[in-house]
C-alpha cells in the first residue's frame, strides 16, 4: 500500500506541474484579489504562482460570517486586532486557534497562534486591489437559501460551488460528485491517479481573467 501511495504521489506531482503550467500560460489578470471562505483562494494563488493579495488565506470562515464580512468589507478590514476565542463550545478540541475579528469568527486552521494570523492578515489586507475583487464561496459551513440571496446581492464578481443545481441563484455552480452529500467537500483536493480536483470542473482561470 505504501508503495502504491508513493507512486500515486509522484504521478500527482508530475500532473500538477503540467497543470499549473497550463493555468499560468492562460492567466492574464495578475493583480487580482481573491476573497475566499476557506483555503480555496490561497490554493489558486499557489497554482498561479502569485503573491497573496488577500487576507483570507490559510483559514476558514463560516457561511453567515463570511457573507457578513463581504457585505461590510471596509469595516472589517479596518479592524487590526484579532481577539482570541476562548469559548469552549466553539474552540472544542481544535488543534488550531480561533479568533474574533469584530463579531465574526476566523478559524485559523494553518496558523500556530492568533498573533501570527493577525500579523499575516494585516500585512495581506494592505495588498488588496479594490478594483479587482472576486469572491469564491461554497455551500459548506451552514449555507442557507437566505444566505445565498445575500450572496447574490454582493456588488462583486463571485461564484459559489454547490452540491446540487441551483437555478434560482445565478452565482451558484454545480460541482458533480457530491449529490449524496449535504454540501460540497474539499474542492481543491486531488483524487485518483492523476489528482483531478472537483474545482477544475469549472474554468476558474477564465473566470478570474474576466474580473
Amino acid at each position: 500500500m505504501q508503495i502504491i501511495q508513493s507512486l500515486r504521489y509522484r504521478i500527482w506531482r508530475v500532473f500538477k506541474k503540467y497543470r499549473d503550467k497550463q493555468y499560468r500560460s492562460r492567466f492574464t489578470n495578475q493583480d487580482i484579489t481573491i476573497l475566499s471562505m476557506n483555503c480555496t483562494g490561497g490554493i489558486l494563488y499557489h497554482d498561479l504562482g502569485l503573491q497573496f493579495l488577500s487576507p483570507t488565506v490559510n483559514l476558514y470562515i463560516k457561511a453567515g460570517d463570511f457573507i457578513k464580512f463581504c457585505e461590510n468589507l471596509k469595516y472589517y478590514l479596518s479592524i487590526d486586532k484579532m481577539t482570541p476565542c476562548k469559548e469552549s463550545g466553539i474552540v472544542e478540541d481544535r488543534k488550531y486557534p480561533v479568533a474574533y475579528l469584530g463579531d465574526i469568527l476566523l478559524y485559523l486552521v494553518h496558523y500556530h497562534t492568533v498573533e501570527e494570523a493577525q500579523q499575516k492578515w494585516n500585512s495581506r489586507k494592505k495588498r488588496i486591489n479594490w478594483e479587482k475583487i472576486v469572491i469564491f464561496n461554497n455551500d459548506r459551513e451552514g449555507m442557507t437559501v437566505a444566505l445565498k440571496d445575500r450572496f447574490e446581492a454582493l456588488p462583486y464578481k463571485k461564484i459559489m460551488f454547490t452540491c446540487q443545481p441551483d437555478d434560482s441563484h445565478p452565482s451558484c455552480y454545480y460541482l458533480h460528485g457530491y449529490e449524496k452529500q449535504e454540501c460540497v467537500g474539499i474542492i481543491t483536493d486531488g483524487k485518483g491517479w492523476f489528482g483531478k480536483r472537483p474545482i477544475d470542473q469549472f474554468d476558474w482561470v477564465k473566470f478570474l481573467n474576466e474580473v
